[in-house]
């Protein structure tokens, strides 16, 4: 019997938060967990947070203006875009009281030489506090919106928000925190000059996530660093950035205090995207191991050809295996895009869960847990897969899946139907 399961953009998410004051507790529409499904909205911006007093942060946001609706409804009949930012604040440290919120609205004229329309927001977050941050941005002529949560943690004397990453050649600030081919950038303090920093470099052999009915949860080696240096920021050397894996510019020489710096990653020229065999061969490893590829292989060509009779003994034709590729290798991206913490967002619990079970049929957010339902009709009553954010000194969006409350994970039979050249979705049914 087939179990292919019909999918439906049309889900549900619930913002839960628990509230001494009822006139204080979070209000969110339904929907949110399509921040994780990149086909709900026509608007795709990235976002970046860094302190920008003791007092406030400020909220950068890069919109694509090819994906921005312009038309001339407006009184001076131009061909205008107009889009609609509105925050809220809510308080970690308060049961996610709301703290703060703003609504601000941004016209831009038609320009076909600009790629991205860049808006900036200051936000009302002080120095020793604990933050989650709403962020919804609606294309106002087109009637659509994007939500988006990040963390501002301001606990620490330093963290990472309070240095930002920059292009060199036009000093505009770089939203992915990604170290790239011929990119020269720059490090700033946002209160005072500094003038070098100590670098802490991880490789990049960061642990894939376990499946979700092993008890035990890998644990990947950030205390240790295994090469330190110091970097002069107004003659950074790009040579020594070039391998894969972590770097993490601190004042601090020790590694006893990762806690006052900013993590710069190396995770291959074209991430989130993976394009080179070696990297097309490890998530894999989440359905079997792939077939042993014999003798030397610097080009890269067998790893390539042994990937490729994967996916072809999975389906037995090359229509269907190239289907059944394409739509693991995009879930393999948008992990990464979403799920990167300190390693890449595939190998996460996270990631791994998006990759083999795709999206949930609800999830649930609160301040530090997400709570992903997986329901699909006509098998048992569902599944159910918590992830609790766990702090870590490289990143705001690191969570481990609750291995202790799974009853039920449903895994053999997943990664089974994807060995049988099914692609796997779940749907609620719309009564």
């Amino acid at each position: 019997m087939q179990l292919i399961l019909k999918y439906s953009i049309i889900i549900s998410i619930l913002l839960i938060a628990v509230s001494c004051n009822p006139n204080k507790r979070i209000s969110a529409p339904r929907n949110l967990e399509r921040i994780y499904d990149p086909s709900s909205s026509s608007l795709h911006p990235k976002i970046k947070i860094y302190s920008l007093s003791d007092t406030s942060s400020v909220m950068v946001e890069y919109l694509k203006t090819k994906e921005l609706l312009f038309n001339q409804n407006n009184p001076g009949n131009k061909l205008l875009s107009r889009v609609q930012i509105v925050y809220n604040l809510y308080d970690l440290n308060d049961k996610l009281n709301l703290a703060d919120s703003s609504t601000t609205t941004f016209k831009f004229d038609k320009d076909p030489n600009r790629q991205y329309e860049v808006v900036e927001v200051e936000v009302n977050s002080h120095k020793g506090g604990n933050y989650l941050l709403e962020i919804i941005t609606t294309d106002v002529n087109r009637k659509n919106s994007q939500y988006s949560f990040y963390r501002i943690n301001r606990t620490q004397e330093n963290n990472l928000q309070d240095y930002y990453y920059f292009n060199k050649k036009d000093n505009e600030i770089i939203v992915d925190p990604y170290i790239r081919p011929r990119q020269e950038f720059g490090i700033k303090h946002y209160s005072r000059d500094i003038d070098s920093l100590y670098v802490h470099y991880f490789k990049n052999d960061f642990y894939i996530s376990l499946p979700p009915y092993m008890e035990d949860t890998l644990i990947d080696n950030v205390h240790t660093a295994d090469t330190v240096w110091i970097c002069y920021l107004d003659s950074i050397n790009y040579e020594n950035y070039r391998d894969e894996g972590l770097y993490y510019f601190s004042e601090n020489q020790t590694e006893s205090n990762y806690n006052d710096g900013i993590v710069l990653f190396n995770f291959g020229e074209k991430f989130p995207v993976i394009r080179t065999p070696k990297k097309l061969a490890e998530p894999i490893s989440y359905l079997g191991n792939i077939d042993s590829i014999p003798g030397p292989d610097s080009t890269g060509k067998l790893t390539k050809l042994a990937v490729d009779d994967f996916w072809l003994a999975k389906a037995n034709n090359i229509d269907k295996s190239r289907e059944l590729l394409i739509a693991y290798y995009n879930r393999v991206m948008l992990a990464n895009k979403y799920f990167t913490s300190y390693k890449e967002g595939w190998k996460t619990d996270r990631g791994m869960i998006y990759v083999i079970y795709g999206l949930p049929d609800y999830l649930f957010k609160s301040g530090d847990e997400e709570r992903w339902i997986y329901n699909p009709e006509g098998i048992s009553t569902g599944i159910t897969f918590i992830f609790n954010y766990v702090e870590n000194p490289f990143t705001f969006n690191h969570y481990v899946l609750d291995r202790e409350k799974l009853k039920y994970t449903g895994w053999d039979t997943a990664v089974e139907m994807w060995n049988k050249g099914e692609i796997i979705y779940f749907q609620t049914r719309l009564e």
